[in-house]
């Protein structure tokens, strides 16, 4: 292990010793590494070490990441002496740069001269002529799921707090299952779906969705436990989602919407301009 270490350290002497002969030729940073005229600078390395390296043994990070780095420019030289260069490769890199710099241009523009106003009315407009795009695909439910020893006290209280679920009987619930150390799942201000609940239960899916589709609480025994599932709303196959689970949704459509037209009439402007300026010719 010493040895080892101290290859490493020898390694990095030599490159900063080489290097320091080599400082006036690249304008004053130092260079720890070259390949050809691809040259690798100290100040490069004491970022990355800063970045990546704290806590590292610095003397190690160093030796490695030259090595990773003169690795990666030794299979790229490599690879571009095997593979043509061909027009495709010419007009893949085109390709990508515009698109990069598009991109870039158009997400400027629409972050400096965009300000999209999306209101309660436009989500609401949105929902309702698009009712088929929102809709579940497995029945979904909110409300309560209570498991408690067959031993508990007070059982009988506890089913009429479960069908009652008013603000005092939820608190009651609460604190009962604490006392009782029973298992408590309230779900009555989010939805969720029969198949995420009925994995807490003895119940298959289908067997809790067609009873709560009977009874709004239900009630069953098991290995020693009693459990209580109520469903304050209850939304089958096929229906809808509500407006309130798809508000960020609606609102990401629409502004991408007005963020395309945006685009879309810059472009358009840009062109009729360029039109009347004479700088378009058409023949």
């Amino acid at each position: 292990m010493w040895y080892k270490r101290s290859c490493f350290c020898f390694l990095l002497a030599i490159l900063l010793m080489a290097a320091c002969k080599r400082e006036d030729v690249y304008k004053g940073r130092t260079a720890i590494a070259c390949i050809g005229d691809t040259c690798l600078y100290k100040d490069e390395t004491d970022l990355m070490y800063a970045i990546y390296g704290q806590g590292m043994d610095s003397v190690r990070f160093v030796s490695d990441y030259i090595e990773r780095w003169a690795v990666e420019h030794l299979f790229y030289k490599k690879a571009s002496e095997n593979v043509a260069l061909t027009v495709d490769i010419e007009s893949m890199v085109d390709r990508y740069r515009r698109g990069l710099i598009l991109s870039m241009y158009q997400d400027g523009l629409v972050s400096q001269q965009l300000v999209p106003d999306i209101s309660y009315g436009d989500i609401k407009e949105f929902y309702d002529a698009n009712e088929t795009m929102f809709e579940v695909e497995e029945p979904m439910f909110r409300g309560l799921l209570l498991k408690v020893s067959d031993k508990s006290p007070n059982i009988s209280r506890v089913r009429s707090w479960c069908m009652r679920r008013s603000s005092e009987d939820l608190e009651s619930i609460e604190k009962y299952s604490l006392a009782n150390s029973a298992f408590y799942n309230s779900f009555l201000e989010e939805w969720r779906t029969i198949s995420d609940i009925a994995d807490q239960t003895p119940l298959t899916e289908y067997q809790l969705n067609e009873r709560l589709k009977k009874r709004e609480t239900i009630e069953f025994r098991h290995d020693g436990y009693t459990y209580f599932i109520s469903a304050d709303s209850l939304i089958q196959l096929g229906g809808r989602k509500p407006l309130e689970m798809v508000i960020p949704e609606i609102k990401e459509l629409l502004v991408n919407s007005r963020r395309a037209d945006f685009i879309k009439e810059k472009k358009r402007t840009l062109y009729d301009e360029a039109l009347e300026a004479g700088d378009v010719v058409l023949f």
